[in-house]
């Protein structure tokens, strides 16, 4: 259970945002330990070419996982071998985000095929390879696979006909991508594996998981009230940022598969190579969560509201100086600390 989501400000910057919570057992036992959404650029990269992205996963965490080691492995090796061939110059035009993102489906796409390969191999004896061949070898046999019903449960298997249980760990996943680079700028992309695809968003935002929902509602309803030029591209990053937050917190509130921590990843192009990504996933996430449902609870005003989410997310003030002048700015302090505590009725 997820919520990972992306919002394009602008040709340069835009945000990302997901929750961390988890389902662990039968039981939908609920922990907070993932890491949804994750960089996926090596630092060297970064540093050298520019290029910033993250990718978020909603599904199987170990797949999500994957996907993301697996990226930054490809890159690397791919990056360093053009620089050997360079005589250790920096690539000129090493990878735009749509370059990124034929990469990261065909990762994608060969991870899902493995999988399936591996559990016909448990269950059967013979890979997708094989089944598709018609035969496997076997103690140096040519085995020919001919049972009509091992071949309609691999059909199912590949095809994930019926919704069998076995894989659906590996089709049940869905990705977001999203980064700068100085040729196409900002953009996102959104993956499934169930449905086979990539695309690349060209409306503002990207919503993905079980809090897709609620984001989707709460942000289309933020961006109806915008011009066609606003909605396209020129979206304020702070109102953006709290915005997508706000909406976050709806789906905390209202989905049963959303909550924890947020990890918040800002993108900003027009600032120095190795700051043009910035991860928050610390205390001041959680702030930054609960300044916003002050703001909605009418403890603290939008301006000031504003100001703190300013200082905190853009202008890297402290945790601690921030969350004094939260309550400094407070109308009703005790009843903003039952609020944020889960107090049904606050005073």
């Amino acid at each position: 259970m997820t919520s990972i989501n992306a919002l394009r400000f602008n040709d340069y910057s835009g945000i990302m945002l997901c929750d961390e919570q988890r389902s662990w057992n039968p039981e939908d036992m609920k922990i907070y330990v993932s890491d949804k959404i994750k960089p996926c650029i090596p630092r060297e990269i970064i540093e050298e070419v520019g290029l910033v992205a993250a990718y978020g996963n909603t599904g199987t965490s170990t797949i999500g996982d994957e996907i993301k080691f697996t990226i930054l492995k490809k890159l690397r090796e791919e990056y360093v071998l053009l620089k050997e061939k360079n005589d250790g110059k920096i690539p000129e035009n090493f990878k735009t985000m749509e370059d990124l993102s034929d990469l990261v489906y065909d990762i994608i796409m060969n991870m899902k095929h493995t999988h399936i390969s591996q559990q016909m191999e448990a269950l059967y004896g013979f890979s997708k390879n094989d089944y598709i061949g018609g035969s496997y070898e076997k103690n140096g046999k040519k085995i020919e696979i001919k049972d009509k019903e091992t071949l309609d449960d691999c059909q199912k298997f590949i095809t994930w006909k019926g919704n069998i249980p076995d894989v659906k760990s590996v089709f049940m996943n869905a990705g977001v991508l999203a980064g700068y680079d100085d040729r196409e700028g900002f953009r996102i992309f959104q993956f499934s594996i169930w449905r086979m695809y990539k695309e690349a968003v060209d409306i503002a935002f990207a919503a993905g998981g079980s809090g897709a929902d609620i984001l989707q509602l709460y942000m289309s309803e933020f961006l109806s009230g915008k011009s066609l030029h606003e909605k396209r591209g020129n979206i304020d990053p702070l109102e953006g940022t709290m915005e997508f937050i706000n909406a976050l917190n709806i789906a905390c509130e209202r989905n049963y598969g959303v909550g924890g921590y947020y990890n918040i990843i800002l993108f900003n192009g027009k600032a120095p190579k190795n700051k043009r990504m910035i991860e928050i996933n610390d205390h001041r996430a959680k702030l930054a969560s609960e300044i916003v449902k002050a703001r909605e609870y009418e403890f603290i005003s939008f301006d000031t509201a504003g100001e703190l989410i300013k200082k905190l997310l853009f202008e890297g003030h402290s945790f601690e100086e921030v969350n004094e002048l939260l309550f400094k700015n407070c109308s009703k302090e005790k009843d903003l600390l039952y609020t944020l505590r889960g107090y049904k009725h606050a005073g």
